[in-house]
């Protein structure tokens, strides 16, 4: 049978030059090349508890004529309140508490970005700001096809930037 590709013997692709955005604004870098920047309303939520250790954020980010969703997630067992969250790659899908998580969806064509590597900073003391620095890959990538190869990483977006709760 094939055998998957060790990550070792993959050749990594250039990082993309990060943009230089406004203070408010959160560079998206690679796929999309773009300055966005907090455009609330009734989809932005923010939910956080110290108490319960639980740090969930949907924010509504606008750039390039485009609409974006942030999701920051970092839940029970790993979130104590400011400080570096690091963000390895995912285990299983949102809402399921394992690691920390940050995602991006792409409105215009619904891709849906993950994170494999990277930091989310919560500066706020009382968790609702921060800062992003991570890199994120199309959700289809790193499953298995059904031959039992490993998909090859596609193209990766890398996420820069402040984030804020409304």
């Amino acid at each position: 049978p094939p055998q998957p590709t060790h990550p070792a013997n993959i050749t990594p692709r250039p990082t993309p030059t990060p943009l230089v955005c406004a203070s408010n604004g959160l560079g998206l870098t690679g796929a999309i090349n773009t300055c966005a920047t907090a455009a609330p309303d009734k989809t932005s939520t923010c939910s956080v508890s110290v108490s319960g250790h639980v740090l969930d954020a949907v924010l509504r980010l606008a750039g390039s004529q485009q609409v974006f969703l942030l999701y920051i997630e970092i839940n029970s067992g790993f979130y104590t309140g400011p400080g570096m969250y690091y963000l390895p790659p995912w285990q299983f899908g949102l809402g399921t508490n394992d690691v920390p998580k940050v995602a991006v969806l792409q409105s215009t064509t619904g891709t849906f970005w993950e994170s494999v590597a990277g930091v989310v900073n919560v500066t706020g003391g009382d968790g609702r700001s921060g800062n992003v620095n991570a890199i994120l890959q199309a959700s289809s990538v790193g499953v298995q096809a059904s031959n039992g190869s490993t998909v090859l990483p596609g193209p990766t977006l890398s996420v820069i930037g402040p984030w804020s709760c409304p």
